[in-house]
């Protein structure tokens, strides 16, 4: 089960189900019993939900205050399991124990900071509930919030600091009434973001059959129909190869992940079904098309410096000004006579690529530059 609401008697249910189930670790830990890693040290509370980039972060920040403060015992809670990230990403990192975090009644959450007694909070991507957010003020335990929006339930809360990802959370941070913490935005994934790829990919899958490229993110269930329709009518699919990804895939279309490492029939179309290969894809395509993208992903294909479009209604929250502005289409055939013209004014498509590395190379190094305030912070506790 998945609740992790405020409502105790759903929660009993969820935990009993669970239990039946065999999942007693997500039925112990929704309502308040965790289990801390080693016998002595502080703790340090890292509170993620079921987003993958907030949990990676987690995992990193983790890992970076391992070798910073040795005797912090850290605990990174989630609400689904990501078995891209856990055990694997883990692997070395001292003192980390992760699992299924607490539901938001008081009673679950009372239980979990009487286990914890934690030195500090720390919300990924997320602020405390309002029972926690009341809880904590309590106890007096001070909170810190990276990349996470300001809502009504902030100003119940100790933090010590906040470290917005966007400039859109900064100025929702910035209009609240009380001090904060507020740090520049800043967005450490830059900094576990694969910057350098070899390009063997594109030589691999391409062979000497075509010359060409192109990447679809962020599909839906309605669209595979029309993209696929869009490729077999263009020019460009007697140059190339598309990989699509997303969500509601047709089952007949090829995956990525079974290709067997030799050249691809040109005009055919893969399904990027693992986040593995984005940085092959992003340092290789001649040019990618943004219906939906997250966070981590979003870096990666500024640091493979590829032109970009993007559909409508899609808008980037990003921690400064971006320069560049991608060119705004909104059906398949437009986006692939957009990248016809990419391929016909290489010299433009190279500046518009290299305006997106810059930015991606920009905010790494103010990334570096932050990280280590933040991990003398946890030093001086």
């Amino acid at each position: 089960m998945s609740y992790y609401g405020a409502n105790y008697w759903r929660a009993r249910w969820a935990s009993w189900q669970d239990a039946r189930a065999g999942r007693l670790a997500e039925a112990n830990a929704r309502l308040g019993g965790l289990k801390l890693p080693g016998d002595r040290g502080p703790v340090f509370w890292l509170q993620g939900g079921s987003e993958h980039d907030d949990l990676r972060l987690g995992v990193e920040l983790a890992r970076a205050i391992s070798d910073k403060r040795r005797d912090l015992r850290m605990i990174l809670t989630f609400e689904r399991e990501d078995a891209a990230l856990f055990p694997e990403t883990t692997r070395g990192i001292e003192r980390l124990g992760y699992g299924f975090g607490p539901c938001a009644h008081p009673r679950a959450l009372a239980t979990t900071l009487e286990r914890l007694h934690p030195l500090r909070y720390l919300g990924l991507g997320r602020v405390p509930s309002p029972a926690l957010a009341r809880l904590l003020d309590e106890k007096q335990i001070p909170a810190l919030a990276i990349a996470a929006p300001a809502t009504g339930t902030v100003s119940a809360t100790p933090w010590e600091a906040v470290y917005p990802r966007s400039q859109e959370q900064y100025q929702q941070w910035q209009s609240l009434a009380r001090n904060v913490g507020l740090q520049e935005p800043v967005d450490f994934l830059t900094l576990v973001t694969v910057a350098q790829v070899e390009p063997n990919f594109r030589n691999l899958i391409l062979g000497s059959q075509g010359d060409a490229l192109f990447w679809v993110t962020g599909l839906q269930e309605g669209d595979w129909a029309a993209w696929t329709a869009a490729w077999q009518n263009s020019p460009l699919h007697r140059r190339g190869l598309l990989f699509l990804e997303g969500t509601g895939a047709p089952v007949s279309l090829p995956v990525l992940s079974k290709w067997r490492r030799e050249p691809v029939e040109v005009g055919s179309i893969l399904r990027v079904d693992e986040a593995r290969w984005h940085p092959a894809l992003a340092a290789a395509c001649d040019a990618v098309h943004l219906l939906a993208v997250g966070t981590m992903q979003l870096w990666q294909i500024f640091a493979g410096g590829r032109p970009l479009s993007q559909g409508l209604a899609l808008h980037w929250a990003l921690p400064s000004t971006l320069a560049a502005e991608p060119t705004q289409l909104a059906q398949p055939a437009a986006v692939l006579q957009h990248w016809a013209a990419v391929l016909a004014e290489p010299i433009a498509a190279r500046e518009e690529a290299d305006a997106y590395r810059r930015y991606f190379w920009q905010e790494r190094r103010a990334a570096a530059e932050r990280l280590p305030e933040f991990l003398q912070r946890v030093f001086d506790w």
